[in-house]
């Protein structure tokens, strides 16, 4: 009975968070992606323990928008799916909930990964999931400083279009060092917002512009959300 009533739920989520999606789809053949939060933790010198799933996935969403041949669902949209269907996605997603998740969005593939840094030792794994087929079509993994972290998202990006076949972008922002404190900020500013604590969230966001005036997607955030208010 539960399966069934989140069956017909379902149907009608789709309707509204992914018509656009599926126009595009229907419009021209493009790959559709939705990017999962990361399950990522950085633990300093001093023992602290900071998440940074949210900031990375939502710096990958950033990365991939701007490419030919592909359609991203924004980071905002999959948190609205998750919040109205009153999924629990807390921690480590496997991926039978990715697809699911996916289905829902009407996209051809899913995103996963994990991330760790220890000390400014970066490690990040990434699997792509094709939704319809829920074959792993791609792994990458990275490796670097984790002030080299927008480097390595970028990378990671580069990886998965040329698994896909998909046209590298014809130019792009020159690559900068983030600095930890500012994807600690951001992934701060993430969580106000999925919390609907905006002006915490507005806060944080412009924490990270103080810290790094040319974050890409602190810029973007507050673009949204004092458009909203």
């Amino acid at each position: 009975m539960r399966k069934a009533c989140f069956a017909f739920v379902t149907v009608l989520t789709v309707a509204a968070l992914s018509l656009t999606v599926t126009e595009a789809k229907g419009q021209q053949d493009v790959a559709t992606v939705a990017v999962m939060d990361f399950n990522a933790f950085m633990m300093g010198e001093g023992g602290a323990s900071v998440n940074l799933g949210k900031a990375i996935s939502s710096m990958l969403v950033t990365e991939f928008s701007g490419r030919e041949g592909m359609r991203i669902v924004e980071r905002r949209q999959l948190m609205d799916l998750i919040q109205e269907q009153d999924l629990s996605l807390s921690g480590r997603v496997d991926d039978n909930v990715a697809i699911e998740v996916g289905k829902m969005l009407g996209v051809q593939y899913v995103l996963l990964g994990q991330a760790m840094s220890i000390v400014d030792n970066l490690r990040i794994d990434i699997r792509a999931v094709d939704v319809e087929t829920s074959e792993v079509v791609a792994v990458m993994k990275k490796t670097d400083a984790t002030i080299h972290l927008l480097n390595v998202v970028v990378e990671l990006a580069d990886e998965f279009s040329e698994a896909l076949s998909l046209t590298p972008p014809s130019s792009r922002p020159e690559v900068e060092e983030v600095p930890v404190a500012a994807t600690i900020a951001l992934s701060r500013a993430l969580t106000y917002e999925d919390d609907g604590q905006i002006e915490q969230a507005i806060e944080q966001y412009e924490a990270v512009l103080a810290i790094h005036p040319t974050h890409r997607d602190a810029q973007r955030a507050l673009e949204r959300l004092r458009g909203e208010t």
